[in-house]
């Protein structure tokens, strides 16, 4: 309760000083519209600028969230008279969050034209003490204000974070910062072209370089739908393996979720953890190569046929390697989670910590999930003989640290429920 109260004070002081600023501004200027055509085509594309990334967000099913406020804010940081950039910023967020977002969140809009207004009002003090009479000098002074403007919206939500959740404010504002500046990153050019375009050709600027920005951000959709599609494919061959091979019918799946509880034992982040669980979903998916006859053969595997399968760690791998959000870590932590403790595993005999630490903690989920699970050539192990047989493994097969927070985990009361 006394979070809220601190987190409703912290939204109503940024207001209050948000009004403070737009009034100042106003009595310096002493005029409210410098130039009322000027005003409404950058109310007209400010607003726009913002609905492109809802509404992209709308017809995405990978939850993309683009948005072109950085680029709109700063370049009206830069041009445009402060007051006016405010009321500006202010509606379009108004404008965009009724119609596209449809929120009803009063604070988070306070918050929202609050922050906004304040990143704009620190964005345009630093730019007009340091512009000049040259456009190309002005433009790397929009690039840094383009930065500070990133860092002053970073730092006014990381105190939200902190005082709405357990993070520290150091954790908040790292997290907060790594998306934004990538972002911001990839926006500096569009930026930087759009203040030099304002001074050669005015308002006709900004139409075109909101078709530049649409054009990339529809290229960027695009792409991103294109690597979910494949995402997307690999998970439908594991279910074709598992329809094939009904003894491991959901293994993936059971296994995925002891990997997440295993990760979330060690106090891996919630992002971490997840990308765990993606990986052992998918950490069988180049058994797909492997013949039926193998997959399903009731009795022991010829030592040609155990080459055959011990391939499926490295294929796996290759199909991960297909997606960009899979290729990095995901890909490599499916190669290894065949590996063993003591280095005789395979695909590259690494031994104890030398194995990443997700691929330690999927063979430990892939093991006990595997011993649970009927096999061709065997039945099920109740979970007692299961637990034995991972005690048996710790310090050979399996991590010992991770294959404790196993059996206390399956032990668990609440496991499996």
């Amino acid at each position: 309760m006394r979070d809220k109260i601190t987190l409703k004070f912290y939204i109503f002081m940024l207001f209050f000083s948000y009004l403070a600023i737009f009034a100042g501004s106003i009595l310096f200027d002493k005029q409210l519209l410098r130039n009322d055509s000027e005003f409404f085509v950058f109310l007209a594309l400010a607003i726009a600028f913002e609905v492109v990334g809802f509404s992209v967000l709308k017809i995405s099913s990978s939850n993309v969230r683009l948005t072109g406020g950085l680029v709109i804010n700063v370049v009206m940081a830069c041009i445009l008279p402060l007051h006016e950039a405010m009321i500006i910023s202010s509606l379009a967020v108004i404008v965009s969050g009724i119609f596209f977002a449809r929120s009803k969140n009063i604070l988070k809009y306070l918050f929202n034209i609050s922050q906004i207004g304040i990143a704009i009002s620190i964005s345009s003090s630093v730019f007009n003490y340091l512009k000049t009479s040259n456009t190309t000098i002005d433009m790397w002074f929009v690039l840094l204000v383009a930065t500070l403007y990133m860092l002053c919206n970073s730092f006014l939500f990381t105190i939200v974070i902190t005082l709405s959740t357990d993070y520290t404010f150091q954790k908040s504002f790292v997290n907060t910062i790594k998306v934004p500046f990538l972002s911001a990153f990839m926006s500096l050019p569009l930026i930087a072209l759009a203040y030099v375009l304002y001074n050669f050709i005015d308002l006709l600027s900004i139409p075109l370089i909101f078709g530049a920005f649409l054009a990339i951000q529809l290229g960027n959709l695009f792409r991103s739908e294109y690597q979910q599609s494949k995402f997307e494919n690999l998970k439908l061959m594991v279910k074709s393996l598992e329809l094939k091979d009904l003894y491991t019918s959901g293994h993936s799946e059971k296994a995925s979720r002891l990997a997440y509880l295993i990760a979330k034992k060690l106090g891996l982040s919630e992002k971490e953890c997840e990308r765990i669980r993606t990986a052992c979903i998918l950490h069988d998916v180049g058994k797909i190569g492997v013949p039926d006859y193998i997959l399903n053969k009731p009795e022991k595997l010829s030592d040609k046929e155990f080459e055959v399968i011990k391939t499926h760690p490295t294929k796996s791998e290759e199909l991960l390697r297909t997606v960009n959000s899979l290729k990095g870590k995901e890909a490599k932590w499916v190669r290894h989670h065949h590996e063993r403790w003591d280095g005789m595993g395979y695909p590259d005999g690494l031994k104890g910590e030398e194995i990443p630490l997700p691929s330690r903690i999927i063979a430990a989920a892939d093991v006990y999930e595997a011993l649970t699970s009927a096999r061709p050539y065997r039945d099920s192990y109740p979970k007692e003989k299961a637990i034995e047989m991972i005690k048996e493994m710790s310090g050979t097969v399996l991590d010992p640290n991770i294959a404790s927070i196993l059996i206390e985990i399956v032990t668990d009361d609440q496991f499996g429920a």
